[in-house]
Formats: C-alpha cells, structure tokens, sequence
C-alpha cells in the first residue's frame, strides 16, 4: 500500500511538473503578464524562411516563369515611375500634376477598374486644377495620404470636416484616400499589414483596404470591420494575424508584380516625350499593345526613384541578395491576398495554448521516463533524449513549414518548441534535485553507519555501491561484550540500555572513522565490514586498527563506570578476510546493505574463539597475509571451527607497529614462541617450562596458560598419533 502510494505521489509529482512547464511557457510567449521581444524576434525569423522556402519550391528553378503565371492571373498592375520615366519626360521630377491627370485618363481609356495613387500631394504644383478636375470626373481613383500624428507625442490628430489629410486634393469625404504609412515589425520589416487607422474620432482605411473597397463598389471612407477572428471588407474575410493586423502574404521578391513604365502610359498621341521632341517624330508608347494590360486590373502608381524613400525590408530575398521591396509593391500584395482570398491563417491561440501544455507534459514525462532507464552507459540515455528533443522540435518545424507552404496556416514554432526544450531541461532539474534529495536521505541514513567520506564518494559516484549482490572480498568484524547476561542482570533495564548506548555509539564512532560500515546491532554484539560499498584496498587493516582503538577506547572508558558503580565492560573482537557478497538483502520495501558467506560465518566463530584463549581481538590467517608486517600479533593456534574440515591458523592482534613494547614483552614473545613450537612437538615439559616463563614476563600472555594446561593434560593423556595441533571448536 505504501509502495503504491509512493508511486502514485511521484506519477502527480512528475504530472504537475509537465503541466508547470507548459504554464511558465505560456507566461513566457502568450503576453498575459509581459512580452519577450527575443521570442517574437526568433519567431520572424522562421517566418522569413517559411516564405523563402515556399518560394524556392513554387519557382523549382525557374522564377522567370513563375512570373510570368503570377502577372497573368494577377489582378493588380503598377506604374512605376523610375530613372528612365524621369529622363524621358519634358519636365523635372517631381512631375507637373497634369501629367496625373493625363494618366488618369489613359489608364480609364483602358479600362482600368480602380487606380490608386501610392504619392502623397502634400502641397500645390503645377498643374493641379487639371488634376483636380479629372479627379472630378472619375470616381476610380484612389488618393494616398500619411497618417497625421502630432509632432510631440505621437499622437493622432483630430480631423476637422474641411481637413485634407496633408493631401491638396482631398475636397470632401466623397473623396476616396487610403493611408499609405506600412506597419513594421521590431527589427524593420514588414510582414503585417493594419487595414485602418485611427484619425481623430474616426478611422480611415489603410491604401490596400480603400483600393478594394472601391474594386467591391464601398463607400468612400468605408473601413473594413471586425468578426471575431476576422477583419471583413463586403463579402471578403481577412483572417486577423494580430488584434489590430493581418498578414502580408508576399508572392516573390520585388518585381514579381508587372511594373509599366510610367512613361509606355502617358505618352500616347497627345503627349510628347523628350525623344519624340529630339526626332520630331511620335513614337505613342500607349498603344493598344499596352491598353490592353490594363482591362479590369486594379493600377497602383508609385515611385522607385530612390529620393522617395519607398522602400521597405520584407522577408524574401531578392536576387542581388538584399530584401528591399517598394512600397507600392507591398500594397499590391496586400490588395492581391484580399481579392483572391489568399491569406494567412494563424493557428487558433486556444489551440496553440493546449499545444504547448500538451507537449510540455508527454516531452516532460516521456524524457523523464526515458532517463530512468538503467543501462551501462549513461551517456547514452542522455545522448537520446537530447536527440529526441532535437528531433520534436525539427518535426515541429517541419510541420509547420508544411502547413504553411502547402496550406497557408501559420503555425507557431518557437512557442511550442520552447515547451519541448524546457520539458528537457525540466527533466534534468528534476533528476537534479530528485537525486539531490536522495542523495540528503543516502547520506542521512547511511551516515549512521558508515563514514562521511564514504557516504561523499557513493553519492559522487553511486556505481561503486554496486548494489543487488556483488562477490567481492571484504573484510568482516565481529564483536561481542563478555559476560553480558551476567552484567545484563546486574542492571535495571534503563541504565542497561544507557550503558549500552554510550558503549555502542562510541564503538560505532570508531568504526566509522575507520571507513568502516556498520551492518547491525544485536543486542550488544556489533556486526561491521571494510571494503564495502566503497573498494577499499587496505580494508583488512582498516578493520585491525579499527578494533585496536575500540580497545584502547574501553580501557579509557572503564575508570569512569567504575566510579559510577557500573560494571566494567571487556569485549572481543573477531576479524577475517574472504570472498563475500555484499548488497541489498531482503524484500523489495524492506532490505538491509549487508554481507553474507562463509567468511563472514568466520570472522563471527573467530569473536566467540577468543574465549578459549581469553585474547581480545582474533584474526585469521587470511586477514594477517593483508596486515602483515603493518602490525604486532602473537600466534594462537590453529583451530578447526565448527562446520568446518580444514584447520586455519589464527592470531592475537596486540597492536599497530609502533605501539610501545617492554623489553620483558619482547622476551616473552620469544619465550612463547619457542614454547608453541615445542608444544606441537609433543615435548611437553619443556613446553610447560617455556610458557610459564612467558606468562612470568608478561602476565597479558594470557594464551600461554592455556598451552601450559594442555601440555598439562597431554602429560597425562597424550593425544593420538596422528595429532597435527588442530584445536577443534565444538561449539560456536
């Protein structure tokens, strides 16, 4: 129940994080709260490719002919007025407005449906009262006027009913003017196109939406209004892109639109250029070659001389590799998308909001679960989830360069590719403090028992641990107090448990400033290894020193229980070294980091061994082959433990090297010595002689008692002939 419980928190956990990510990004790129240029400046950027590359696959290698399909289904033409224009007309530029005038007429000789200005006539020339007249003669014309702002703050000015929007020729609002001033994006370019402003009190159609309004039979002045997602001029719908604009949906790059010259319109029968001056001859460019262009077609006049400074950046790149197109040209994409309906359709902002948490929580999930996957090499797993975050937004890209190429929607791709790398991210924060917070717990737990910088160097590096069962060779320790029931029963049970805490958290401190783990307590018995979860190399005499200063910790320990009346604690130590498994060991809610083998059975036989020689700490012969040289023992003997058949030699561990030895000390090493030797060779009393001469010497040789008794009762009953000096152990 509880495991499920656990389970389920971290499924919430992980669920709540995804959906947390999806609601930072949507603070981040859906302007509730603040705006991130960097997000809308990235975002441009994919715009341009997306018109780029639907360009380069729909003139697949050929743009002259892309034109020229695009020219001929066009409904829009330009008049451009350019260098050439200039040179071949009587008069400087700028033209006398009479020169309008006459276009006026031709382009209505031709049957143009709408014509529209894209120049301001912000103040009086020559030749304005024939202008004025034709234009109140034809009620096709549209006027191009700037957008009035105050000179201070920016602000819109209030129009008065006999106000001219800066225009000379504006009478009334009969008038027909559109504004000609182009939206531009942060990093100045256009992309989006506002169908009105504000003046005043009132708006005022944009030149693009005026010059369809008229194309559609509107009112002067007429502005297109909003329905819902829509902006709608008569029965034509122009998806909003922004509140307050739509998009431009650019065809090509400059002079994709047909631009006539300025000077093929005007000169026809009755208008004489420069050179039909110079030769005294009429060449009339406007022929019925050229009127024909202009059958139903919607004229824009413009200017491309560079005075004028009509020209924007867009997205497409043009030939020579810059992305400057005119100003009328921009106009003309914006009349051809409302016409034939060809626009760009954003995505539904609910939409692109269930999009981002959406990604956010199965990136976030399926990253996260795709780390938890345990194999050899972690880099690996780390290596695919950063391709797969790589290939999601790559696919989110392509989709929406698909959608926008093929079906003219436009899809947002950074906001719901930052919801795909912040889930990745999200996922190493998450593991980073997931494993931070396991890591304070493994390091809590584990610091009861095993030594800080061991505890330091498994959670830096958790593969050591190598946990599940691993055979290794360690080195074990057990410990035991002598006559505990004895001393148990001397006590009341709250200092018993007093007296055996100080003991055990003092003894347990030892262990663990030797790198030592502490397995267990069982009752007063400590169960601790070297080696383990950590390799050590000197685990052997990590333990031997470790059970060396528990020694000299009892002996300062003493004095202070005896002053309280308290019974005087004497503890045996048993050490071995061998092959064993170390791992977690139990059921999967419940386990312990433990050892277990025939070794380990070992060193507990050596603990309870030390009684027949009343030594203190005993070591087998495979701990002394680590430790030998690097401290002082005194042979014991060579037993036979219960449950085993082969004999092991075992040792007294007296002390580290440079632990301090009397001169008679020394001597009664040797003299001990030569006795055990005598011993196995069945020479008793010489080997009594030798031993009771040790003890002499050195009454701490309390081992040598125990030979000089068997030798003893060896005198009386001599032992087989085939006696090879096995004590066997009968009990544990």
């Amino acid at each position: 129940m509880a495991a499920e419980k656990k389970r389920l928190t971290s499924l919430l956990t992980k669920l709540g994080v995804g959906l947390g990510i999806g609601l930072l990004v949507a603070l981040l790129t859906q302007g509730w709260l603040f705006e991130l240029p960097i997000i809308d400046d990235v975002e441009h950027l994919t715009t341009d490719y997306r018109f780029q590359t639907r360009y380069n696959n729909a003139t697949q290698g050929n743009p002259d002919q892309f034109k020229a399909d695009f020219r001929q289904k066009s409904s829009v033409i330009i008049v451009g007025i350019d260098q050439p224009d200039v040179e071949a007309m009587p008069d400087k530029f700028p033209f006398p407005r009479n020169y309008y005038a006459h276009l006026i007429e031709n382009l209505n000789r031709a049957g143009a449906r709408v014509i529209a200005f894209d120049l301001t006539f912000t103040s009086d020339s020559p030749g304005d009262s024939v202008l004025r007249e034709v234009l109140q003669k034809y009620d096709n014309v549209i006027l191009g006027v700037n957008k009035p702002e105050e000179g201070t703050g920016g602000l819109y000015s209030v129009r008065s009913l006999d106000e001219n929007y800066g225009n000379v020729f504006f009478t009334d609002n009969r008038q027909q003017v559109g504004i000609v001033n182009v939206l531009k994006d942060p990093d100045d370019k256009v992309r989006a196109y506002t169908p009105m402003y504000l003046v005043g009190e009132g708006l005022t159609p944009t030149f693009a939406l005026a010059t369809v309004g008229r194309y559609y039979n509107a009112q002067p002045l007429e502005t297109a209004s909003i329905e819902g997602r829509n902006f709608r001029l008569k029965d034509r719908a122009i998806p909003r892109f922004t509140p307050t604009s739509f998009m431009v949906n650019y065809y090509g790059p400059v002079e994709t639109f047909h631009y006539v010259p300025f000077q093929q319109v005007i000169d026809d029968e009755s208008f004489q250029t420069n050179d039909e001056i110079e030769i005294e001859e009429s060449i009339d460019l406007f022929d019925e070659g050229t009127m024909s262009l202009f059958k139903d077609k919607i004229v824009l006049i413009g200017s491309k001389m560079p005075e004028e400074r009509d020209f924007h950046a867009t997205p497409m790149i043009n030939p020579d590799g810059q992305n400057i197109m005119h100003g009328v040209e921009i106009h003309a994409t914006a009349i051809q998308n409302i016409i034939e309906g060809n626009h760009i359709a954003p995505a539904d902002s609910d939409v692109e909001l269930g999009l981002i948490f959406l990604l956010s929580l199965l990136s976030f999930t399926g990253l996260l679960q795709l780390k938890h996957l345990k194999i050899k090499f972690i880099w690996l797993i780390e290596l695919v989830a950063v391709i797969l975050m790589l290939g999601l937004v790559f696919g989110i890209f392509q989709f929406a360069v698909l959608a926008f190429s093929n079906g003219n929607s436009y899809i947002n791709i950074v906001n719901p590719s930052l919801a795909v790398v912040f889930s990745y991210v999200g996922t190493i924060v998450y593991q980073y403090l997931s494993e931070r917070q396991q890591k304070a717990l493994v390091k809590s737990m584990f610091s009861h028992y095993i030594s800080p910088a061991v505890v330091n160097e498994l959670i830096a590096n958790p593969e050591k641990a190598a946990l599940g069962g691993d055979k290794r060779e360690l080195t074990a320790f057990f410990s035991d107090i002598a006559s505990f029931t004895t001393i148990s029963e001397s006590l009341s049970p709250e200092a018993l448990v007093v007296m055996l805490n100080e003991y055990l958290n003092d003894m347990t401190d030892i262990i663990i400033k030797h790198s030592g783990t502490l397995d267990k307590y069982e009752g007063d018995a400590i169960m601790a290894f070297w080696g383990a979860p950590i390799p050590q190399k000197d685990h052997a005499l990590r333990a031997c020193l470790a059970a060396l200063e528990m020694q000299k910790r009892l002996e300062q320990m003493r004095p202070t229980w005896k002053k309280k009346g308290k019974p005087q604690l004497h503890v045996r130590c048993g050490i071995n070294t061998g092959t064993m498994i170390v791992g977690n060991m139990g059921g999967k809610d419940r386990f312990d980091y433990t050892i277990i083998g025939d070794s380990v059975n070992l060193a507990s036989r050596l603990e309870g061994a030390n009684k027949q020689y009343e030594s203190k700490i005993m070591i087998s012969e495979f701990t002394h082959k680590h430790v030998q040289g690097k401290v002082v023992v005194r042979e014991l003997d060579l037993i036979q433990v219960k449950g085993k058949t082969e004999p092991i030699k075992v040792f007294e561990l007296l002390g580290a090297t440079d632990m301090q030895r009397t001169s008679e000390q020394k001597e009664a090493d040797e003299m001990y010595s030569e006795g055990l030797t005598l011993y196995r060779q069945r020479k008793w009393d010489e080997a009594i002689a030798y031993m009771n001469q040790a003890y002499q010497l050195d009454p701490t040789c309390y081992v040598s008692q125990v030979y000089a008794q068997r030798a003893t009762l060896y005198q009386l009953h001599p032992p087989p002939d085939d006696w090879n000096g096995v004590f066997v152990m009968t009990t544990k």
